[in-house]
């Protein structure tokens, strides 16, 4: 099990036996999201990488209890969300799964066209 699995394993322990997640509400988790990228920005600004990581792994616990959290609250569905993620990123980066490195401009002309198709196909004006 790798690392990442460990920690989203443990943060669904915690969604259900830590008293304090169940006393915060999502506005709280957004707050502690923000903070921890600030934090973590400060430490980049002074070059303190050490520190840095540490925040890091701050930014990532506090953003899954975030996702947690807005699930509990029926506001997302964590699994569509992270789906969702998977396929505008395969979309937007189809270099990824064709296994194939490219330089800046070419990765640009992907993005870009993904990013006018999707508007095209997303627009009330053609859905009408």
């Amino acid at each position: 099990m790798t690392a990442l699995h460990k920690l989203i394993e443990l943060t669904e322990l915690n969604r259900k036996l830590d008293p304090y997640y169940e006393g915060v509400k999502s506005e709280e988790s957004f707050e502690l999201v923000i903070w921890e990228v600030n934090e973590a920005k400060e430490e980049f600004d002074k070059k303190d990488y050490s520190e840095l990581e540490k925040e890091i792994w701050d930014i990532y616990w506090n953003l899954l209890i975030l996702t947690n959290k807005l699930e509990d609250e029926g506001k997302i569905n964590k699994e569509k969300a992270f789906e969702s993620i998977y396929n505008k990123m395969s979309l937007r980066k189809t270099f990824l799964l064709e296994w194939r490195k490219v330089d800046k401009e070419e990765a640009m002309i992907i993005w870009n066209d993904a990013k006018r198709k999707e508007w095209y196909e997303e627009s009330r004006l053609w859905n009408k």
